[in-house]
Parts: C-alpha cells; structure tokens; sequence
C-alpha cells in the first residue's frame, strides 16, 4: 500500500513531456480499484459513500466513471486527471483510511481502434452510463501467442469493426485499453437487462485467444448501500 502511494507521488509530479502533454488527454486516464479490507463493526455503505464524495470533490481530478461491485467491498472509478501532482489529495485520504489500492493507466478504445486503422470517433462508445443503475464489466486479455504482428492487429481490427456495428443497432458500451503494450487488455462497462445478455456476449468476443473475466457493478451515482 505505502509503495503504491509513493508510486502515485511519484508519478503525478513527472513533467508533462512524460506524462503527455495538455491535448494528450488519454495519458492522463485511470482505473482506480478501492477495496475496503474485513473490519468488525465496519459500516460499509457510509465509507463507500465517503470515498465517493471525496473522489468528486477532488480539485483538477475528474470522475468519468465510478462504480460498486456487486457482492464485493470495492469500488471503481474512472478518473481523468486535468493536472500535474493533484494524487496526494486522494492518496493522502487512501492512506489514513488504509484501503487496498490498485491504479492502472488507461486510454480510450476508440483511439486504439483508430491506432489500428479503424474509424472510430471518440464519442463512438457511451461516456454517460451514469442513468443505468446496474452494470457488467468485461476485462479482455489478449495474448499474440504465435501470431505475427500483422494478424494479431488484423484479429483486433475485426473485432471493433463488429464492436462498430453492435453499438450501431442500440448496444451501449464504454471501453478503456490498458496502457501497456502487450498483451492487450481492453474493459467494457455495459448495461445489463434480458435483452442485452446476448449483445454483450457478442461485443466481448474477440480474437481466438484470450482470458474474459466477467463482474457485475452497480452504478455509484445513486448507491445508497443494502443487500445485494
């Protein structure tokens, strides 16, 4: 915990040529996982609810997304961090709370769709699931194992131009691509009712090899805790 925070410090307070620059905004974009460990007496849905109004009050730290996992003590955020060295306001707060931190780099899917040669606008997947209230996240790990470059890329085009087509007939998705070069890890948030089950199926199936790790989340907008 305390040598992520430092790493947090550390990288929060690099200079803009490596953290990207002011229109490089996808440099700046971050999974953030908070867990809160077993503790007696805990009350649960008033510390989910703390972390939630300090993660939105946070100056120059912007909240895309932010979610609850069902059945599990961890919240989700999506954040987009508008200026050097604004962390120490969260981690700050994370260390005294001594909550179990995980924070990943991450970038849109439709600028590595557009890597790919793949015309994809930014404003192709949904940013607004904030009215849905119960959500999947689908995390993608893609291995090249024994393709080349070419056909591995080739695969990954196929795969969002029928991303493409699936969000076209009414899907609603968000997609992030871990920042790292490989292997590939991409992330949909989607919402979740009878009828979608199928489409979100078909959204999350890719190229012949790779890991889906299925969650079910709830939307962190409206959460008021209870049982789930």
């Amino acid at each position: 915990m305390v040598m992520l925070l430092v790493g947090l410090l550390t990288l929060s307070c690099l200079p803009w040529s490596v953290l990207g620059s002011d229109d490089d905004r996808d440099a700046l974009l971050y999974r953030v996982d908070i867990t809160l460990p077993p503790k007696e007496g805990r009350d649960e849905t008033a510390d989910i609810l703390q972390i939630k109004e300090t993660v939105e009050g946070l100056t120059d730290i912007k909240v895309l997304f932010s979610f609850k996992e069902l059945g599990n003590s961890r919240v989700i955020f999506v954040l987009g961090v508008e200026k050097a060295c604004s962390w120490p306001q969260l981690t700050t707060f994370l260390s005294r709370k001594g909550y179990e931190v995980k924070t990943t780099p991450v970038y849109r899917c439709s600028d590595y769709a557009r890597e790919l040669g793949v015309n994809i606008s930014r404003d192709f997947y949904d940013m607004s699931l904030k009215d849905d209230d119960h959500l999947q996240l689908g995390k993608q790990i893609f291995y090249v194992k024994d393709l080349t470059t070419a056909e591995f890329d080739e695969k990954m085009r196929q795969m969002f131009v029928r991303d493409m087509g699936i969000l076209k007939a009414g899907q609603r998705a968000a997609c992030f691509r871990t920042l790292a070069s490989l292997p590939v890890e991409l992330m949909h948030f989607a919402p979740v009712g009878p009828q979608k089950i199928e489409a979100i199926e078909e959204i999350l199936h890719g190229p012949d090899t790779f890991d889906l790790e299925i969650i079910r989340i709830q939307n962190l907008a409206p959460y008021g805790g209870g049982c789930q």
